[in-house]
Formats: C-alpha cells, structure tokens, sequence
C-alpha cells in the first residue's frame, strides 16, 4: 500500500512541482551542451534521482530561454522524453506489483468525485 501511494503521489505531481528549478541556475551555454548530449543518450540507464534532476535542468533552461520559442521547446521535448521514462518506469512498478486493479480503481474513484464536484460548483 504505501508503494502504492509513493507512486501516486510521484505521479499526481503536477509537472512545475515536479520539476522545480534547481539550486543553481544553468546558464545558457550548459543548458546548449546539456541538451546536446543528453539528447543523444539513453534514459533507461539513469537512475530516479538523475531522471528528476535532467527533467529539472530542462525545466529551468526552458524558462531561461523563454524570449527563443525554438530553444523553449528543445529543451521541453527533453524534458517530456525523459517525463516519459520516469511515467513508464512508474507504470511498470505498478504492473510488476500486481497493483494495476487498485490503482484503476482509486484513480478511477478519484475522477468520478473530482467530476461530480466540479458539476457540483457549475451548478452554484
């Protein structure tokens, strides 16, 4: 139960508190040589914690580079390649655990009362 919850809270996260901007700030030529070479690697070998870092990094050379929309969205579409490793690797948890049912059940049992109280609050 409690993997359960790790993986729900790590999943339900939205992306900007996922990714918060790391302590030091990137400049504009690391954020250029970052992208270029992790671009080019695999994200199956990184651990959690790099995958989060990575997606941090992006996050912030992204607001960074914010007046360049070519640059915002390299470095976005690094960060959803490696968001995309991260929600695998969280789904296959689920899966390898045999937690799939109970988790489709919660989550569906979630979005049911987050529609009814959002139908709710329309009709006020």
């Amino acid at each position: 139960m409690k993997k359960l919850l790790l993986v729900l809270a790590i999943l339900m996260v939205p992306v900007p508190t996922l990714a918060t901007p790391p302590e030091a700030k990137p400049t504009s030529s690391s954020c250029k040589m970052n992208l270029k070479e992790w671009s080019q690697q695999k994200t199956e070998t990184l651990t959690i914690t790099e995958l989060r870092e990575r997606m941090n990094t992006m996050v912030a050379c992204a607001d960074l580079s914010k007046k360049h929309a070519k640059h915002v969205r390299a470095y976005l579409e690094e960060f959803y390649r490696t968001h995309s490793e991260l929600a695998n690797r969280a789904f296959d948890f689920i899966t390898r655990h045999g937690l799939a049912e109970q988790f489709g059940e919660e989550e569906n049992t979630v979005s049911t009362t987050q529609a009814q109280s959002t139908a709710g609050a329309r009709e006020q």
